[in-house]
């Protein structure tokens, strides 16, 4: 594994004692510098401090530390206290999350992300490559059986969708990696009809590039951020549409919408 140690890494914060990994991707510009997602990552954004994972991944496959082992990150928001009692007991993963749930556990669990704009972005094979690498290496070294001790994002909470690749594919090649040879994966592929993939449910509060996509259907102000009046045009353009006018923008909505890649024109990323 080629491993390296972020500019600024945290290496005093509050305690880390981890009993399991939490797979995301950082839904960042992809045209972004990646050096600057790794300093975006350790400062935090938003309301959101940093560091916002325990390790980051490039697209060339270079792992970046982003703190020091017993400092914990920010990076999984709240989730569900079943899913979290499983990996306690040794249980195996259920599957995506069903709902969104009440609890935080940044302090039991690492965060591992990958450099993705999360819109149907390629994930590179040396990504996937060191992803699989540095995640057999923490459950050997933390003696984890990854079945149950590997969950994605969107296995935490209903509010998120990363990775978009499959988990179950994902713990298998790990649990390979840590016995003997892996085996191949395919990795998603841009979609052919060239739209963007359902990113996740946007709201009023939510801000990413995926809600500057809808800001431009809908008329709003295209700054990222989903706020009153991105409400108000969201809700008229779902009233126009024959859709429920409830202003949230989930798999429907975002399907009508029918954005395309060749019509995501994204600035570069800070």
């Amino acid at each position: 594994m080629k491993l390296v140690d972020a500019p600024g890494k945290a290496n005093t914060g509050r305690p880390l004692k981890p009993f399991g990994i939490v797979v995301h991707h950082t839904a960042s510009n992809r045209n972004a510098d990646p050096d600057n997602v790794v300093a975006m990552c350790v400062r935090g954004v938003n309301k959101v401090p940093g560091p916002l994972y325990n390790y980051l991944i490039k697209r060339d496959g270079t792992i970046v530390k982003l703190t020091a082992e017993n400092v914990k990150a920010n990076h999984a928001g709240r989730g569900l206290q079943s899913v979290l009692t499983r990996m306690q007991q040794n249980n195996p993963v259920l599957g995506d999350a069903t709902s969104p749930g009440k609890i935080s556990a940044n302090s039991r669990l690492i965060g591992v992300s990958i450099i993705n704009d999360g819109l149907g972005e390629d994930v590179p094979e040396t990504q996937m490559e060191a992803l699989v690498n540095l995640c057999a290496f923490l459950c050997e070294g933390h003696n984890w059986n990854p079945d149950c001790a590997v969950i994605g994002h969107k296995e935490w909470t209903s509010r998120k969708v990363d990775p978009l690749f499959s988990m179950s594919e994902l713990r298998g090649m790990i649990q390979r990696r840590m016995v003997t040879t892996i085996p191949a994966m395919t990795l998603p592929k841009e979609p052919e009809d060239g739209l963007v993939p359902f990113p996740g449910t946007l709201r009023k509060g939510s801000r990413s590039q995926a809600v500057v996509h809808v800001q431009r259907v809908v008329g709003a102000l295209a700054d990222g951020i989903f706020g009153r009046g991105t409400l108000a045009k969201v809700k008229q353009w779902q009233r126009v549409k024959g859709l429920v006018a409830d202003g949230v923008v989930g798999p429907k909505t975002w399907a009508a919408m029918q954005i395309r890649r060749q019509e995501v024109v994204q600035p570069a990323f800070y």
